[in-house]
């Protein structure tokens, strides 16, 4: 609406009424509209609605139509009713008409009593409540509602999930659950009672006690055993947390459970939607998402980012139908109303909770992609394949597999100004009201989350746990009192409430490891004197014990370094002597070389032409002995080399005889091995003629026997190797006569040398001994020396720290003591972190004060003058604090450990300007 009451659209509708068509401000020309008829459908001003102008009403027709009567309403509902329990038995069957009426009237006096205020503007009640009781009535089947009594009991669930649950007090929905039960014994429908219906038991419905059940095979059944429930929710949880990479830790207690099977129910039935209202950490999209996940849905979320807008919610809204449209997959779209960036967005969910399309979102090329993509599951279902057919069908399969569940606050006036500019999030959503949770779920929570804390046994833990409900629930009571005293709200949520159990957890852990760090660095300490204190009394022990062994080393020392002496001069003497005796055997060893050498030296010049003779026998062959002993008379040379060897052989010296000797088989060998050391000295004078005469020649003889030759160089070296070794042979006797000699000299030398090796080694040994003596005494010194050196600084420490063994023992027991205290202290510095921020100090001051006689009262250990700043605070960190310009009381200190120590981003609200 403009400034002056103009409503552009309205405006533009009346100018088509005026004039039959628009004008076309791009081509800049008039378009005639023909054959179009406007339909409007009204509804009277407020919820959102805005006035027409009488200039645009002014070209309709105008048809009132007043609402339905109670008996138009009764025979509608009657005919669906009773047609559905035809199947069921005739006790149930009769119940038709006396549900519908009382359900009537049930409708009727709700929206009578229970009308819209600023506080509650969601009291707003039309027939698609009372049809949405009667859809979720449809939902049983006659196994699942045998009797009176059970339909009885669905006929009051159903109610009040969609009346009921939308109650913001506790009195409002106890007005009407007895409204309920009132009805209910009007009507003949039960003889339960109040306390039988809301009190002694919890009448609940739901499609999920058979887990693996395929959906479409579910049933919706009563469960009657909370204990199989909560078993059954504790299995789900883990097969949520198994499958999704964030888990969730839950606790099921009455209140979450409650709602759990509100949202279950409105997944299952058809285009089901649901708007959950309540503060901050109600646990409304934890819960959707297991309640989600418990249905066999997919849960889609959008994520914020910057410059997150209208067209990038479009395009996630593209990607959810998509997959809810196209892909035919169940799916949940949760939307928070802190991801209402744009007002738009709420637009666009009124229209897809209103009729499942958003106008404008998917352009003609998208709408043809998604006819294509479609037209194969339209032809199986038998639909209309057009373009515009499969859209359309696209549409409705959309809103049969899309559920959306909103989660809004209704803090503030942002709640109340949507649901007037948007009604279909109340026309259009099962609205479940969050409200704060009661004493016994706080309790369930915080006996949960502090199982596993070792507080100092069972009875402190409870103890704690039922702190934990008191403090949340005085800090209610303060809220309100600290508004009607200085109109300022605050409010204490359940993520206030989760926040004090898990920074108390984490604080204590850290307190309780900082306090036993200092406490048993000072214990070490006292240990470590006490160490020192009994190493002094142990040392001087010690040295007292050293002082004997001492004395004795040295005495032993003395009396081995005496023995030492005398054993190395004997070995001294021993040595000369040997040395002497060397000498002359070295003398010895070079006479019989010089010997030898001269012996060796004359025997080589025998050696060649005996070789050389051996080598020529070797040359002959049996031929060449034929060819002498063929000689009937041979000539003369050979004549005479044979008398030559006849004599060396010691034969006669003749013709006859020297054949006789070349004809032995062995003439060769015995040659070759011939004695030729031991030649007779006659047959050398016999054998000198031959050698003797000028003719007797190897060469000349070789001219009338090549054979023969052979053994005149034999008999020749025969003859040079005698001369030879008479002279040889002296000095060969000399020389064994010296190597004899020289091997007495060795044999004695080796034996004073073996005798000086035995008197060095045992010269050598006294030497390690006396080394080693000297090496401990040396080890002695240096221990007696160094225990001296400690007895002296144990000494000036243990009088230098005497009085500060005592300060750090009562330092440790004060330590202590505050260690058993850090179960209380702890919790109320988390507490006063979690809850007390907006209080003034005054009220600090009075909750801190009331906290710690309750702990006292039910046996926590608790400082009498606990605060946080004596807990948490730390005199350098406020030093440091000061310094920077924080005032010294006690509200400002409080106020710098709120915010170093929370665990949210602090709001400072500074009016006077002091800090900020």
């Amino acid at each position: 609406r403009e400034k002056y009451g103009a409503q552009p659209p309205i405006e533009l509708l009346r100018q088509f009424q005026d004039f039959k068509g628009f004008y076309d401000r791009k081509k800049l020309f008039w378009k005639d509209v023909d054959d179009t008829l406007l339909v409007a459908a009204c509804a009277p001003p407020g919820g959102g609605r805005q006035e027409v102008s009488s200039r645009f009403l002014r070209h309709f027709t105008l048809l009132a139509i007043p609402p339905p009567s109670d008996a138009a309403i009764k025979t509608i509902l009657s005919s669906i009713f009773s047609g559905f329990l035809a199947s069921f038995t005739s006790e149930l069957s009769s119940m038709a008409g006396p549900i519908v009426n009382a359900s009537v009237a049930a409708y009727n006096r709700i929206s009578e009593e229970l009308l819209p205020t600023p506080a509650k503007s969601h009291y707003t009640f039309n027939l698609r409540d009372l049809s949405k009781q009667f859809q979720g009535m449809l939902m049983v089947t006659p196994s699942t509602c045998p009797d009176k009594d059970a339909l009885a009991r669905l006929w009051i669930h159903e109610a009040c999930r969609v009346f009921a649950d939308r109650l913001v007090s506790n009195e409002d929905r106890e007005c009407f659950q007895k409204m309920l039960i009132e009805l209910s014994t009007k009507h003949s429908l039960s003889t339960m009672g109040y306390a039988d219906a809301f009190e002694q038991r919890n009448i609940a419905w739901g499609d999920f006690m058979r887990p693996g059940v395929e959906r479409s095979e579910r049933q919706y059944e009563e469960i009657s055993d909370s204990a199989k429930l909560l078993k059954l929710l504790e299995d789900y949880l883990h097969e949520y947390n198994m499958s999704h990479t964030t888990p969730m830790n839950l606790v099921f207690f009455q209140h979450a459970i409650d709602h759990i099977c509100r949202l279950s129910r409105v997944l299952r039935q058809p285009r089901g939607n649901a708007m959950l209202v309540g503060v901050g950490g109600s646990g409304k999209q934890s819960l959707t998402r297991f309640a989600a996940h418990i249905s066999g849905f997919k849960t889609f979320q959008i994520e914020l980012s910057r410059g997150y807008g209208a067209t990038e919610f479009r395009e996630d809204l593209k990607k959810l139908y998509r997959t809810a449209g196209v892909d035919g997959e169940p799916v949940v779209f949760l939307f928070s109303d802190t991801q209402i960036v744009q007002e738009g967005f709420l637009e666009d969910i009124n229209n897809m909770l209103n009729s499942g399309e958003v106008p404008g979102l998917f352009a003609a090329d998208d709408k043809d992609r998604i006819a294509n993509d479609i037209r194969e599951w339209v032809e199986s279902t038998g639909g209309n394949t057009s373009k515009d057919g499969c859209f359309a069908t696209f549409i409705n399969r959309v809103r049969d597999n899309l559920h959306i569940v909103l989660t809004m606050s209704p803090v503030g006036e942002a709640f109340r100004a949507r649901c007037r500019q948007f009604p279909s999030l109340i026309n259009c959503c099962i609205i479940d009201w969050f409200s704060n949770w009661p004493a016994e779920a706080l309790l369930s929570v915080s006996q949960k989350f502090l199982a596993n804390t070792d507080l100092g046994g069972e009875a402190v833990r409870g103890s704690v746990a039922q702190m934990c409900v008191h403090i949340h629930r005085s800090v209610e009571d303060m809220s309100t009192r600290f508004y009607a005293e200085l109109r300022r709200r605050y409010y204490t949520t359940p993520k206030s409430y989760l926040d004090l159990i898990n920074l108390y957890l984490q604080l204590l852990q850290e307190k309780r490891e900082e306090l036993r760090l200092a406490r048993d660095r000072l214990l070490d300490g006292l240990k470590k004197l006490n160490d020192t204190n009994a190493l002094v009394t142990s040392m001087k022990a010690d040295l007292a014990r050293l002082q004997p062994e001492l004395e004795a080393k040295a005495a032993a020392t003395a009396e081995l370094l005496i023995k030492v002496a005398a054993d190395q001069q004997e070995a001294e003497k021993v040595k000369s002597v040997v040395a002497a005796e060397e000498k002359d055997v070295k003398v010895m060893q070079q006479q019989a070389q010089v010997i030898a050498d001269e012996a060796k030296a004359d025997l080589a010049e025998a050696m060649p032409a005996l070789e050389a003779a051996i080598d020529s026998l070797k040359a002959l062959n049996k031929n060449d002995i034929v060819e002498i002993k063929s000689f009937p008379k041979p000539p003369p040379l050979v004549q005479m080399t044979m008398e030559a060897v006849c004599i060396l052989k010691q034969e006669k010296p003749d013709w006859d005889t020297a054949k006789r000797v070349l004809g032995d088989t062995n003439f060769m060998r015995s040659l070759e091995e011939f004695d030729k050391d031991n030649i007779p000295e006659n047959v050398i004078k016999k054998l000198r003629k031959y050698i003797d005469d000028p003719q007797y020649q190897p060469d000349v003889v070789a001219k009338q026997s090549r054979a023969a030759m052979s053994l005149c160089m034999w008999s020749q070296a025969m003859d040079v190797y005698n001369r030879v070794a008479r002279v040889v042979e002296p000095k060969r006797q000399a020389l064994r006569a010296a190597e004899d000699k020289l091997v007495t000299a060795n044999k004695q030398l080796q034996e004073k040398q073996d005798a000086l090796g035995a008197v060095i080694a045992r010269v050598q040994g006294l030497q390690k001994q006396l080394a080693d003596a000297q090496s401990e005494q040396r080890k002695l010194n240096d221990q007696a020396d160094l225990t001296r050196l400690r007895l002296e600084r144990a000494g000036k420490l243990t009088s230098g720290l005497a009085d500060e063994g005592i300060r750090w023992q009562a330092t440790a027991d004060q330590l202590q003591s505050q260690i058993e205290l850090l179960v209380g202290d702890v919790f109320l510095s988390a507490a006063c972190i979690a809850y007390y921020g907006a209080f003034t100090g005054s009220y600090r001051e009075e909750l801190v004060h009331s906290w710690v006689a309750k702990c006292q009262e039910l046996a926590i250990p608790v400082s009498q003058s606990c605060t946080l700043r004596g807990t948490l605070a730390s005199p350098v960190e406020v030093r440091e604090w000061v310094l920077a310009g924080l005032p010294t009381d006690g509200t400002s200190v409080d106020n710098g450990i709120l915010v170093t120590r929370g665990k949210r981003w602090p709001l400072m609200i500074d009016p006077q300007v002091l800090l900020c």
